[in-house]
This record gives structure tokens, C-alpha cells and sequence, in this order.
């Protein structure tokens, strides 16, 4: 009875197509500020000519990164005017923009729908100086059927047999970002094995000519997940909240996070699978594949740093973009040349240099938030899903247990963790996530911070009265202790009496906004904190410097050799160049 109503419902997730919606985002004044250039040839197959239509902004003379955007219809109908409001938006968010024919599954059978789409781009390629085009940026997005394919394009630029024909073998298909919308990325999942097994099929059996039991060598071909290098494009994707979860791309985005790809999901809320047709969700739609192509199309990934005390930087610094997509984004710390960082509520660790580019040095992290070096090759960490300050060897396995609980209970969530120079560790401890895990007893009676003595195993209770006790530094020459306080806007600061206790708190600085995350003192003496607003800069009299602006909400900052800065924001891990 469940796989009869996903047949029935199929049309609703693969099928449904914006006609002519009532939408009021592209406006007469818009259309006349772009140059319209419908129904060019891109490809030839004897007498059948396919075709596509361009879009780009008037009076700008230098060279615009383009997008491709195709239509769907379960690949068995549509037509590329389906995209033409998209593409009109979008291009007068500043790019070149095409919308294409392909034929369809009635037409001819896959890989034909995939050979016109790889022969629009090189059209393009072949055409930018005409068009105005960057050849170096040019990306894909697509609804439904249509963001399947642009999922395939960004993910099989080197399978030779969905090259096809169609001219201009000379350039490259290969695109530099990609959209996928309402679309589906895995065509080996039992899911569309049983959907193709149905003799009524639409779909996966006119597309691809049997079903998925009969020609799993084809699905695999058509499928973007199967295809997925660490030569790939950044791949995001999109869909309505209403939608099936297979367009969601869980275990596609993860395949991608382990290969170091940028990734994303965003979910429209109150949408349904063909969401284009509603305003709301065309404004949302718009806005969120502008920012993405702004990010790695205008900005090719590495967005200019921007700061009020530019001096710190190197000339023309730029945030690289290592990976991204992630849940949450917390711990980054530098071991020699080598950046650790977890993206923690996706269960992965990972490693990064120059030398080897991202590595999985963990795909089961039981949520580790920070990293602190023990001196022995290994490594403390806390990880939120177990509660507990752990030890680590160099190869992200476990091998002790030093503290998980207080006075006979339980730790709350241990969040970060810092070495004093005498051994003993200090950690924070919040009540992070209680509400959304039931299952999760909370024991301790508050939210406390806690110093850890290797020496003696025990755990003592230094510092109480917080509302989410989060980032933790010492001074330089250890004489205070700060703390941020996620729950109010403020960082307190702690003095050290000469026993080793801490005196009493004192209000370091407040910012605006509550929220506050991640503290680390800079090769200068200054303490940096991440606050909504971004990176705020103090000097340690407590005067403000200035402020840093991230690509995104910062998490964690980590100085590294050579002038190398780390930070991590809520999704994505950025490296960039001091002085």
C-alpha cells in the first residue's frame, strides 16, 4: 500500500511544472534592463536543432559568470520557458543566464537528456566572448527532473560516454557550481529500484529503458551520487519543506562532506516540489541561489576578508573556503601545519594542510567540539554526545575516559576545552540540546566550569552563574581566565589567586546580541571573540579594536604557523593570511 502511494504521488515530486505563474518578483523595469537573445541553436542532431535562450544585464562590459537553468517534468515533458522567470531574476542579480531544451524520454532515451545539457555549456564556453561570459564560471540549477540533471553535470565532467555530440568538442562541459532543486541524486536507492520495478512507471523506466533491477549498470550512470570525486564543483541543493526527503540528499551531502565539496540543503518552508509557482518561495529560491553562486562563481569560493583593522591582514587576503554544508561547525585547531576541526552534529573530524587537502580523520565523532593537544601525540577532547572529556590517540580513536561526571552526576555538554601550562584542563560545560533529546536526562544542578588534573584524575568545579558557559582562553600570561556566555551578551573575565583558584568574576565586555561562541587570544595579546555581529577584536583592557566579518556566524578562531587564521562558522570551515 506505501509503494502504491509513492506511485501515485510521484507525479506531485517528479512531475509538476510551473506553466504560467502568477509571480510579480520579475517586473517589466527588470526584464528591460536585460539583453534578450531567444532561440539559439546550441547543438545539432542531422535536422533536430536544440535550442536555448540567453539573458544578460544591460551596460555591463566586463565578463559575468553565467548560470544554466533546466526545466523539469520527469523528463518526459516541459520546456525551458518553465525557467524563464528564474533565469530572468537571476540574471538581474548580475550573471549571464540561459534556459534550455533537452529531449526529452519520449524523444530519446538517456544519456540524450545529459549530451544536451553538457553541449549547452560547451556552446557557452565556445561563446563567451561573444555573450560576455566567464568561462571559468559557469553553473547549473535545475528543478525536479532538471535539478537531477544539473546534479549529474556538476558530478560526471570525466565519464566520456555522456559526452555525446552536438559541436564544440573542443571545450570543456565541466561547471564550476551547482543548484539541484526538488531533485533526485541517488537512482541506486531502494526507493527507485521499487518505484521502477512498477509497470506503470512514468519516469525512471522511459528515461532510462528498464528499471533499475534489469539495468543497474544504467542507474548507476545516471546517478549523481555514484559519480561523486573530489574533483567535483560545489553541490548544494534545494527543495520544499513538503517534499519527498529523497531530495534532500542526506547521504549524497555526506559523500559529499567526506570528499571536502561544499555542500548545502536549503528547505523552503510551507513549500510543496514544484515551489517555483509561489511568490514567497520564489524570493527565497532566488536569494539563496544568488548567495551560493556569489560564493563560488563571482567569488570563486574565497571571499575578500573583510575587517576594520586591515593592517592585520595580508594584501588582498581572501577566506579559503576548505568545506562546508555541514549541521554545525566547532573546534578548529592547528597542530603544526595541520588544521583539526569537527563538523560535529554530522559526526565527522577532519584534517587539513596544504599538502594533503581535507581528510576524514573521524566519520563517527560522537559530536567532539575541541581539540587540544596532550603533549604524547594524541589528544583531549569533549564530545557532546557522550558527555564526557575523553583522550584521543593521533588517529581520532579513543583510548581513555578522563571525566564524565560531577559529584555522582552526569556532566551536562562539555563544549570546549583548554591546556594550562601546569597540565590541568578547564572546561566548559552547557546544557546544550536537552529540549530537543528527550532521552537525554539532564543531572547537574547548573552550568558550571570545570579544571581537569591529568595528574590526580579529578575534576573540580572552579566557576558557576552562567547561562551557556561556551568559549574559554587564558590571558598570555595566564593571570586571567575568560569566558563567554552564549546565554547574555558578555565575556567575563576571572583572576587567578596565587593557590591556583579563581578570584572573583568580573564583566570583560558586553556586545550586543546574546549568542556568543568561540574565544581565542592572537599572536598580539588581543582576545577575539565570535559574536553574531562577527569576530569583535579587544584589547585586553577591555577597549574594542574593531571587528572581523567571517563569510558566515563564527564558531571558533585558531591561530596557526606562519600567520595562518583558521575560524569555523555555523556550517563551513574558512583558512585565511595574516601579516
Amino acid at each position: 500500500m506505501r509503494l502504491l502511494l509513492s506511485l501515485l504521488l510521484l507525479p506531485l515530486l517528479l512531475g509538476a511544472q510551473v506553466t504560467k505563474p502568477g509571480l510579480t518578483a520579475v517586473v517589466p523595469e527588470l526584464i528591460a534592463g536585460l539583453e534578450t537573445h531567444p532561440a539559439l541553436v546550441y547543438a545539432r542532431y542531422g535536422q533536430k536543432e536544440m535550442e536555448l535562450d540567453l539573458y544578460r544585464p544591460k551596460n555591463i562590459a566586463t565578463p559575468l559568470p553565467a548560470i544554466v537553468c533546466i526545466h523539469g517534468g520527469g523528463w518526459f515533458k516541459g520546456e525551458r520557458s518553465n525557467m524563464t522567470l528564474l533565469a530572468q531574476a537571476l540574471a538581474a542579480k548580475g550573471y549571464v543566464t540561459a534556459t534550455i531544451s533537452y529531449r526529452l524520454s519520449g524523444e530519446a532515451k538517456f544519456p540524450a537528456a545529459i549530451e544536451d545539457c553538457k553541449a549547452a555549456i560547451r556552446f557557452l564556453r565556445a561563446n563567451a566572448d561573444r555573450f560576455g561570459i566567464r568561462s571559468d564560471a559557469i553553473g547549473v540549477t535545475g528543478l525536479s527532473a532538471g535539478g537531477h540533471l544539473a546534479a549529474l553535470l556538476s558530478t560526471s565532467s570525466g565519464v566520456k560516454e555522456l559526452e555525446g555530440s552536438g559541436g564544440h568538442a573542443q571545450q570543456s562541459s565541466r561547471v564550476q557550481a551547482c543548484m539541484a532543486m526538488g531533485a533526485q541524486s541517488d537512482l541506486q536507492s531502494e526507493r527507485i529500484r521499487a518505484l521502477s520495478r512498477q509497470p506503470q512507471d512514468p519516469f525512471y523506466r522511459p528515461f532510462l529503458g528498464g528499471n533499475a533491477v534489469n539495468i543497474p549498470e544504467v542507474y548507476a550512470l545516471a546517478s549523481p551520487r555514484h559519480h561523486l570525486d573530489r574533483g567535483d564543483p560545489p553541490l548544494a541543493f534545494m527543495a520544499g519543506d513538503g517534499d519527498h526527503d529523497s531530495t534532500h540528499a542526506k547521504e549524497t551531502r555526506r559523500d559529499l562532506m567526506q570528499l571536502g565539496i561544499a555542500t548545502s540543503l536549503t528547505l523552503i518552508p510551507q513549500a510543496p516540489h514544484a515551489f517555483l509557482g509561489g511568490q514567497r518561495a520564489f524570493d527565497v529560491c532566488v536569494t539563496a541561489c544568488d548567495d551560493f553562486f556569489t560564493l563560488h562563481l563571482k567569488q570563486s569560493g574565497k571571499p575578500i576578508v573583510e575587517c576594520d583593522l586591515p593592517a592585520l591582514f595580508a594584501e588582498g587576503a581572501n577566506w579559503q573556503l576548505i568545506g562546508g554544508g555541514y549541521a554545525g561547525c566547532e573546534g578548529a585547531q592547528w597542530v603544526g601545519d595541520t588544521l583539526h576541526y569537527a563538523a560535529h552534529h554530522d559526526g565527522f573530524a577532519f584534517k587539513w594542510s596544504e599538502a594533503t587537502g581535507l581528510v576524514v580523520w573521524r566519520k563517527d565523532s560522537p559530536e567532539a567540539t575541541s581539540f587540544r593537544p596532550d603533549g604524547a601525540g594524541g589528544f583531549y577532547v569533549v564530545e557532546q554526545t557522550t558527555r564526557q572529556l575523553t583522550r584521543w590517540n593521533a588517529h581520532g580513536e579513543r583510548v581513555e575516559v578522563l571525566a564524565d561526571t560531577f559529584e555522582g552526576k552526569k556532566l551536562n555538554r562539555p563544549n570546549d576545552v583548554i591546556l594550562k601550562s601546569d597540565g590541568t584542563l578547564w572546561i566548559t560545560d552547557p546544557d546544550w540540546l536537552f529540549s530537543k533529546r528527550p532521552l537525554d536526562k539532564k543531572e547537574m544542578p547548573g552550568q558550571f566550569v570545570f579544571r581537569f588534573d591529568p595528574k590526580t584524575k579529578t575534576l573540580t568545579k572552579v566557576a558557576e552563574g552562567f547561562d551557556k558557559p561556551n568559549g574559554i582562553a587564558f590571558s598570555p600570561d595566564e593571570k586571567h581566565l575568560f569566558i563567554s556566555d552564549s546565554g547574555t551578551p558578555s565575556v567575563f573575565r576571572f583572576p587567578f589567586n596565587t593557590d591556583g583558584t579563581l578570584g572573583p568574576r568580573e564583566v570583560f565586555a558586553t556586545f550586543t546580541e546574546k549568542g556568543l561562541d568561540g574565544l581565542a587570544l592572537s599572536p598580539q595579546g588581543q582576545l577575539w571573540v565570535c559574536t553574531k555581529d562577527g569576530i569583535r577584536i579587544t584589547a585586553l583592557d577591555g577597549k574594542a579594536l574593531g571587528l572581523l566579518n567571517p563569510p558566515g556566524k563564527p564558531t571558533s578562531i585558531a591561530f596557526g604557523p606562519e600567520g595562518r587564521l583558521a575560524v569555523t562558522t555555523r556550517d563551513a570551515c574558512y583558512v585565511t593570511q595574516l601579516q
